[in-house]
C-alpha cells in the first residue's frame, strides 16, 4: 500500500513537471516616452500581455523565432508623444510601424492623443504584424506577401480587439465613410491593393486600410459559404495563412500559392467574387458582435 502511495505521488510530480515546463517566448524591450500618459503606459502593459498571451511567439513558432532567440538581443519597441520623439536615434521617420535596417527589426509606436481609441488598437495592429512576420519567417513585407491581407487582417483584429475590450465599433464608422476608399477600386481593382505603391493609404484610396479590410472581411464572408465557422475563417485569415506563406519560397508565387493552400481557391477566384460585393454588403460580413480574439486564436 505504501509503495502505491509512492507510485502514485511519483506518477503526480513526473506529471506535474512536463506540464510546467517554459517555452521561450521572444522577448520584448520596452522604452517608453516620459511624456507619455500614466494611463497610457498602464493600457500599453495590459495589451502586451493579453496579446503575448493569446498570440504568443515562442521558439515552438518556427526556425525565424529561434534566430531571433539565439540572436540574444530583444525585440524593441519604442513608443513616445507624438510632439516629440526622444528615440530618433533608433526609429525611422514618423508614425507606427513595424521597422527595419542594418540594425534588424523594431515596432514604433507614434502616439496622437487625440485619437484617443486608436492610441490602444495601435498596439495590437503593430503587435499582429510582429506575429505575421514570425510565423511567415520574415516573409510578409511587399516583395513577399499582399499588402491587403497582412494590412487588412491587422485593422480587422484590431477592431475585433477595441469592440471587444472598450465597447467601440471603429471598423464599422470607418468602412463606412466612402471618402476613406474606393469599393470600385476593391472589386474591379484588386491587384492594385497587393502592393503598398499601387495602394496609398490617401483618402478616396485605402485611407487607414479600410479598403483592405473590406477585402479581408469579403474573404472570411466566402470562407464561411463553405460550411466553416467565423471563427475558423479568422483563424484561416489572421494565422495559417502566414503559416502556409512560411513554407514557400520568397517572391509574389509564393503568397498566390499559400493563399490557394490555407483558403482552397485561388487569388483570381477570389478576386472575382470579391468583383461581385456592394458597399451594403458591409452588414452581413462585418465581424459577430460576439466574437472575442480567444475565440480565433483558441
Amino acid at each position: 500500500m505504501v509503495m502505491k502511495k509512492i507510485i502514485s505521488i511519483f506518477i503526480i510530480l513526473f506529471i506535474s513537471t512536463k506540464a510546467v515546463i517554459a517555452v521561450e517566448k521572444l522577448k520584448f524591450k520596452y522604452h517608453i516616452d516620459n511624456n507619455l500618459a500614466k494611463e497610457w503606459v498602464a493600457e500599453f502593459n495590459n495589451i502586451m500581455n493579453i496579446v503575448q498571451e493569446v498570440l504568443p511567439i515562442n521558439e515552438n513558432t518556427n526556425s525565424w523565432v529561434k534566430r531571433e532567440l539565439n540572436s540574444m538581443e530583444p525585440f524593441n519597441i519604442y513608443a513616445w508623444n507624438r510632439k516629440k520623439n526622444p528615440f530618433k536615434k533608433f526609429t525611422m521617420g514618423k508614425g507606427s510601424g513595424v521597422r527595419s535596417d542594418s540594425r534588424g527589426r523594431w515596432m514604433q509606436l507614434d502616439i496622437k492623443f487625440s485619437e484617443s481609441n486608436r492610441s490602444y488598437s495601435v498596439i495590437v495592429h503593430e503587435y499582429f504584424h510582429v506575429y505575421q512576420i514570425a510565423l511567415s519567417e520574415d516573409k510578409f513585407y511587399d516583395r513577399d506577401s499582399a499588402k491587403w491581407l497582412g494590412e487588412g487582417g491587422a485593422k480587422v483584429l484590431q477592431e475585433i480587439y477595441s469592440r471587444q475590450y472598450y465597447g467601440k465599433d471603429m471598423l464599422k464608422k470607418d468602412i463606412q465613410k466612402r471618402e476613406r476608399w474606393s469599393i470600385k477600386k476593391v472589386t474591379k481593382e484588386p491587384h492594385l491593393f497587393e502592393k503598398y505603391a499601387t495602394s496609398p493609404t490617401k483618402k478616396g484610396f485605402d485611407s487607414n486600410y479600410t479598403g483592405s479590410a473590406f477585402m479581408v472581411l469579403a474573404l472570411v464572408n466566402e470562407l464561411e459559404k463553405n460550411n466553416i465557422s467565423e471563427q475558423e475563417a479568422f483563424e484561416l485569415v489572421f494565422r495559417e495563412i502566414w503559416v502556409q506563406r512560411s513554407k514557400q519560397p520568397k517572391g509574389s508565387q509564393g503568397w498566390k500559392d499559400a493563399f490557394e493552400l490555407s483558403f482552397g481557391m485561388s487569388v483570381e477566384d477570389f478576386y472575382q467574387r470579391l468583383s461581385k460585393y456592394k458597399r451594403k454588403d458591409l452588414k452581413k460580413i462585418l465581424p459577430s458582435k460576439s466574437l472575442k480574439i480567444q475565440d480565433i486564436f483558441s
